[in-house]
């Protein structure tokens, strides 16, 4: 296996104000108290039930996170004297808390949004169950801070498999890439393509949002794919399943005749299964692709026939077993 080492970025922070625009719709938040602490930042995917802090446990607070107050926390507030729930939340208040969110459009005490006015926390309320907003946060969340990179390629969903096509300029990526699309498969992004690792082991490809779903091709110019071969040819994002190179045709190089080596190419810390393709004239670059992303389907479901014709030889060379 080998790395492709590209330079990427990953998001240190993200401020409340952020997350309150972009999930506004999806969780029905509004914001309570601390309207002046909306550019405190959040350090963290994950999110936070702060009952041991409230009942005064601070060794191992989470306070870089989303603070989520559901029933059980409301109602053991309200447990709690004025007095004793100031001393609980200034002693939270000692670490950098980003925010609270309330769900299931709880109602919280006065005394609480007082002291978040005075300390400069927000706090958003939701009509969301406590479930739905921690599932949804922490999901947007783990997507904007993923790490990100773009790299110049070509990526498409070819029967269903998400391919990205590299290669040295002039190999040929975008000229495959349009066969392609006019034997019904779907453009992702050409020539800068946005990846995206949204999970441990799971690297995606996005569209550009400057270029779209256009393409450069030599000798024509730029073409929009989704004004000629219409909506159904393009997509926005799709989770890369293997990766293709595509190179001039070296003489002196060994290719792969067997297909009993699997290579992969470690890409943002994810696992691809990698491909290399030898370009020269005459070969049907697409329809390989195709084949190429057929025969990964069939790996995933359990089919390797490289591996089944050679044990097959094996049997037959050995029958005895010996």
């Amino acid at each position: 296996m080998k790395t492709k080492d590209l330079p990427y970025n990953r998001k240190a922070s993200i401020p409340v104000a952020r997350i309150i625009d972009r999930m506004r719709d999806e969780l029905d938040f509004e914001v309570l108290a601390g309207y002046q602490g909306l550019s405190r930042p959040v350090f963290s995917a994950d999110i936070n039930r702060p009952g041991l802090a409230l009942s005064g446990y601070l060794e191992y607070f989470a306070n870089d996170r989303i603070q989520l107050l559901g029933n059980t926390e409301i109602h053991f507030m309200e447990t709690l004297t004025t007095a004793k729930l100031n001393q609980r939340l200034n002693d939270m208040f000692s670490f950098e808390v980003p925010a609270f969110v309330l769900s299931r459009n709880l109602e919280p005490l006065p005394s609480f949004l007082d002291i978040c006015n005075r300390r400069g926390v927000p706090v958003l309320r939701s009509t969301r169950s406590t479930d739905e907003v921690i599932s949804r946060v922490i999901l947007y969340l783990s997507e904007e801070f993923s790490p990100e990179t773009t790299i110049h390629g070509t990526a498409l969903e070819c029967y269903g498999v998400g391919c990205l096509i590299l290669g040295a300029p002039g190999v040929g990526k975008s000229e495959t890439a349009l066969e392609l699309i006019e034997r019904g498969h779907r453009l992702v992004a050409d020539d800068v393509v946005l990846l995206k690792r949204l999970r441990e082991d799971q690297l995606y490809a996005e569209t550009n949002p400057v270029i779209e779903h256009r393409m450069e091709i030599r000798g024509v110019g730029i073409i929009d794919v989704k004004a000629i071969f219409g909506v159904g040819c393009v997509r926005n994002v799709k989770r890369i399943g293997l990766m293709v190179e595509l190179e001039e045709w070296n003489p002196e190089a060994q290719y792969d005749r067997t297909g009993l080596q699997e290579e992969h190419v470690e890409i943002l810390g994810a696992r691809i299964p990698y491909i290399r393709i030898p370009v020269r004239p005459g070969r049907n670059i697409a329809i390989i692709i195709e084949v190429a992303a057929l025969n990964h389907r069939l790996k995933e479901l359990g089919t390797n026939t490289a591996q089944e014709l050679n044990d097959r030889i094996l049997n037959i060379m050995n029958p005895g077993g010996k």
